[in-house]
């Protein structure tokens, strides 16, 4: 019985230098370092980026969309009259801070 060997892989191992710059480009093109070295050898001919968001990306949105909830429960509260305004204020600005920093770091604007 014969078996079939498969070809030797091909490996790059980036000078020391410039590993960080390079797992931090992998990370955030969101590809596996195998599709991200075609990508960036091939250009057009590689595959898309991969349509799944990395898991950062995703907690990222999910927090976004918790804001939004915490923003109209903020404004349910706001109308009560026991609430003191300079804090309910100073609450929503810092939620709008925080909703701010989430979009960016999606890299959307605010």
């Amino acid at each position: 019985m014969t078996e079939k060997k498969r070809d030797a892989p091909i490996s790059y191992r980036p000078p020391e230098a410039l590993r960080e710059e390079f797992r931090a480009r992998v990370e955030k093109s969101g590809l596996s370092v195998s599709a991200f070295i075609t990508q960036s050898v091939f250009a057009d001919d590689a595959p898309r980026q991969a349509r799944r968001a990395p898991i950062e990306q995703q907690q990222v949105a999910r927090l976004l969309a918790e804001t939004a909830a915490l923003h109209d429960r903020l404004r349910a509260l706001g109308d009560a009259d026991r609430v003191d305004p300079a804090l309910f204020d100073a609450a929503v600005r810092d939620l709008h801070d925080i909703r701010a920093a989430l979009l960016s770091a999606l890299g959307r604007r605010p």
